[in-house]
């Protein structure tokens, strides 16, 4: 009798835990407490492949709560914990703390409903690779950055050195070097860009590709520690309440199993990447004829180098600008590589040739002909495109994740409150006696 009491009790309390997972997991639909209206990254690849890191944002408040919940400061998610040399560069950041994938970003004032901050800092962020990742001899930078789950992001810039880059997807423009991704997202919405680069462009390091390893955990034992007949029975306790869960997990399996089959199926016929095959990639190659002005049509100065634009009256200096195809061109094989080449004997007359890889399906293979040197291990991530990060990081193709997720927003908030007095209170009362 007392043992179906226990078995009971046990069974409620699992319940109770199933239940709370399934309504804690439900989306909440607050209205809007700010926008981001520009949100800048400019990114520049260093010898050691390290990447040198500076953001640029203009963040603006919809809502304060009458005056009392004013921006003071806010959470950002970054790429993981691998970076160094946090720099505010605006006089708006009165310090920043590193709190490993996110950074908590204290602000210079209180900032109040219709107003805007502009803030800006730099970092050397590493562990953002991933060697040999979809073809043998090119290593591949993945980054979505920082998304906000309750507001949106008018306008997403990321700028990235275009030094060395053989590829890149999803298609960009370039400008004075640097190639240049833009966005706009709704709230929650993501980004997601790569760079890949011949493996002997920079110091690419094995030990130094995104991802990592974990631990397992040490269970309660009376070897370890665990306690006498008092611990085993707590042990047993806990034991039975997840054999209890695996049970539950398992009945709504068996319930979802024809959705998630036909989820797949679906998959299959649209992207050809389920059922018996896996994601591959296969070059396409773009080239642009273009031709400039020797003197800008405006204001009559000489056309510099590399710049499509005049520096003086920033008045276009193309003059003419069409897609060729490779048989239009002589001596296509000159340009396959990504970058802007002078064609013919014309000073004015160039190639820009832009390289995307393109996921395609192809068999899964039995045995392990495609190897990787990315070191393996868990992420904090639910990946639908790429990430190693905190909260919900979204990855697309491959997960050993390089990006800067984390769900960013509001200080001291969460995705169903964010204006939680008590948790902003208590985490300002930390904050002051860590100063005293």
């Amino acid at each position: 009798m007392k043992t179906a009491k226990k078995s009971a009790a046990l069974l409620l309390l699992a319940a109770v835990l199933l239940f709370g997972l399934l309504f804690s997991a439900a989306p909440a639909h607050a209205a809007a407490t700010d926008e981001i209206l520009n949100f800048t990254i400019t990114v520049d690849v260093n010898d050691d492949a390290s990447l040198n890191m500076t953001y640029h944002i203009e963040w603006k408040v919809l809502y304060d709560g009458g005056g009392k919940e004013k921006l003071e400061w806010v959470d950002l998610g970054v790429p993981n914990k691998y970076h160094e040399n946090i720099t505010p560069l605006s006089s708006t950041v009165s310090r920043i703390k590193d709190n490993g994938s996110k950074l908590a970003i204290y602000l210079d004032r209180g900032y109040g409903k219709n107003e805007v901050v502009t803030f800006e800092f730099s970092m050397k962020q590493d562990h953002m690779y991933q060697i040999d990742k979809w073809v043998q001899g090119e290593t591949v930078y993945t980054f979505t950055p920082a998304w906000f789950d309750g507001f949106s992001v008018d306008n997403l810039v990321i700028r990235w050195n275009a030094d060395k880059a053989g590829a890149w997807q999803p298609d960009c423009f370039e400008e004075d070097g640097y190639l240049v991704f833009e966005e706009s997202l709704s709230p929650g919405g993501r980004f997601t860009m790569s760079v890949t680069y011949p493996n002997d462009a920079f110091g690419f390091d094995v030990s130094r590709q995104s991802g990592g390893g974990s631990v397992d955990p040490v269970l309660p034992t009376e070897e370890n520690g665990g306690g006498g007949n008092g611990g085993g029975n707590i042990f047993r306790g806990i034991m039975e309440v997840v054999g209890i869960l695996l049970a539950v997990v398992m009945v709504l399996g068996v319930i979802a199993g024809p959705f998630v089959l036909i989820f797949k199926f679906i998959r299959w016929i649209v992207g050809g990447t389920g059922f018996g095959s896996e994601q591959a990639t296969e070059k396409k190659i773009t080239r642009t004829k273009i031709e400039y002005y020797d003197n800008c049509p405006s204001c009559g100065s000489a056309r510099e180098e590399g710049k499509d634009n005049c520096p003086y009256c920033g008045r276009s200096m193309i003059k003419s600008k069409e897609v060729v195809e490779e048989s239009q061109i002589e001596k296509p094989e000159k340009y396959r590589l990504a970058g802007t080449y002078r064609y013919g004997d014309s000073p004015n007359t160039y190639i820009r040739v832009n390289v995307v890889n393109i996921p395609v399906s192809r068999p899964r293979s039995s045995g392990g002909s495609r190897s990787t040197r990315s070191g393996g291990g868990s992420h904090h991530s639910s990946c639908a495109s790429s990430c190693a990060c905190v909260s919900s990081c979204a990855c697309a193709s491959s997960c050993a994740c390089a990006c800067a997720c984390a769900s960013s927003g509001r200080a001291g908030c969460s995705v169903k409150d964010f204006f939680r007095a008590d948790v902003h209170e208590e985490r300002l009362k930390v904050d002051s006696k860590r100063k005293g």
